[in-house]
């Protein structure tokens, strides 16, 4: 039975650890959205062609397209050879933490602000 186990967490990717991903966030500047993607520590780093110890990963992100804006943010990231971020450079955007994230996150999804009834009211009566 623990062969069978071993063979399904092979293919399904398991076992390698809780460190496979490493999430980013980032604010688009001319859509004013945040925008969370992951970034594959396996799959998705290479070599960096100036320092053979440290990798190196590019990424385009899209936000989701609310309010009809659908601009890019460009995100180049460098890792050491422990995979862990020593330095990063965001275009058509900055770089949030999880914290900065989530409170923009709950700002772009508020209800937009609605124009001050009480001064109709009294202009109409």
């Amino acid at each position: 039975m623990s062969f069978l186990k071993k063979l399904a967490s092979f293919f399904s990717g398991g076992g390698g650890g809780g460190n496979r991903s490493l999430p980013i966030y980032v604010y688009s500047n001319r859509c004013r959205e945040p925008i969370m993607a992951e970034i594959d520590l396996v799959n998705s780093l290479s070599r960096d062609d100036e320092k053979d110890d440290r990798y190196y990963t590019r990424k385009v992100l899209q936000g989701s397209g609310k309010n009809r804006c659908f601009t890019q943010v460009e995100v180049e990231i460098w890792f050491d050879r422990g995979k862990k971020v020593s330095h990063h450079e965001v275009s058509g955007g900055r770089w949030l933490t999880q914290e900065e994230y989530e409170e923009e996150l709950i700002r772009f999804n508020a209800p937009p602000e609605e124009e001050n009834t009480e001064a109709d009211d009294s202009q109409s009566g």
